[in-house]
């Protein structure tokens, strides 16, 4: 329960923090991506790459469930896609992104999930996952994700899973 709490104070808080003061770039609505796991899709609209270069690099892939939008996929938490995790000290750019290999992050306590829809009985955080950057088209990012994820059940405990995504995502740059 309390990898459930926490996931559920950090996405709000990351909610919040995309609507803060610091500025972005990027333009056109989110792109789509579909995301499997255990024989099951997922459809994710509305899907972007933050990114913020410099110290402390970071990006995150994010997107809405394109199916029950507005129904919790567990208990208190709003479903949808948040692959997130440290960028590389070269990449300065959204065209620096392409071929890069991106290792993707979990916290362990329930600090955002990756992933959590409704009927995945669970949300996921990473084991050992990765994002591939395929291209980038201007503001375009095309991606694809591997890996094994724990589906985390209310107690805070759950199986090991693999999972796949691909997608394009739209691209924004944070700027502080």
């Amino acid at each position: 329960m309390r990898s459930i709490n926490a996931a559920i104070m950090i996405v709000s808080l990351a909610s919040l923090a995309a609507c803060s003061g610091s500025s972005s770039t990027g333009s056109g609505s989110g792109g789509s991506a579909r995301v499997s796991l255990d024989g099951a899709s997922y459809d994710v609209r509305d899907v972007t790459i933050w990114i913020e270069p410099g110290e402390d690099a970071w990006f995150r892939i994010q997107g809405e469930p394109a199916s029950n939008p507005h129904e919790d996929c567990v208990p208190g938490l709003g479903g949808g896609l948040g692959l997130y995790g440290d960028l590389p000290a070269t990449v300065q750019e959204a065209s620096d992104l392409a071929g890069r290999r991106l290792k993707v992050d979990f916290s362990g306590d329930g600090d955002d999930a990756n992933f959590c829809f409704v009927g995945m009985e669970g949300l996921a955080g990473a084991e050992e996952a990765w994002v591939t950057i395929d291209s980038v088209n201007g503001d375009r990012v095309s991606f694809s994700m591997q890996g094994t994820f724990r589906v985390y059940d209310e107690n805070g405990e759950g199986p090991i899973k693999t999972a796949s995504a691909s997608g394009v995502a739209t691209v924004y740059r944070e700027e502080s």
